[in-house]
């Protein structure tokens, strides 16, 4: 079995350019763990959660935070000098946050291959790109264990 037979094909990704709350809204809201990064359908990248975990602070998870601000416009004004700081915390872009040398696999990669790399990196989310680097699919830890 291969890659290609139980990655998902449509795949939700975002630009460099996107607004990290945008990228915050779509992992909490569709439940993802991990979203690629692409320019033009090519993989620039990927965002996971454990990048909006503030170090030394795990109990801190910033897109509940941004999502928290920006529908609280009470809260941005009452912060006052604070707002600066919170207006460049909405403004990062997803280039910003984002590793830019990710790993991805080959929709041809033997399954007993991502298994391994699942072990060994830990990762629970990887683009699947062509020889082109064009984004076609994305296989998460979770489609590996619906195989078991």
């Amino acid at each position: 079995m291969q890659v290609r037979d139980i990655m998902t094909k449509n795949v939700v990704s975002v630009s460099p350019e996107t607004r990290i709350g945008e990228v915050a809204h779509i992992l909490t809201e569709k439940r993802f763990h991990g979203l690629p990064v692409a320019e033009n359908g090519k993989l620039v990248g990927i965002i996971v959660e454990d990048d909006f975990f503030v170090k030394d602070q795990s109990n801190f998870h910033l897109p509940s935070y941004i999502n928290f601000i920006e529908k609280s416009g009470e809260v941005k004004r009452s912060l006052g000098k604070d707002e600066e700081k919170i207006e460049k915390l909405l403004n990062v872009r997803a280039k910003d946050i984002m590793t830019s040398e990710c790993l991805s696999f080959s929709p041809q990669m033997k399954i007993e291959d991502v298994i391994k790399i699942f072990k060994e990196t830990r990762i629970n989310t990887f683009p699947v790109v062509d020889e082109k680097n064009n984004i076609v699919g994305i296989i998460t830890l979770a489609d590996v264990l619906n195989l078991i």
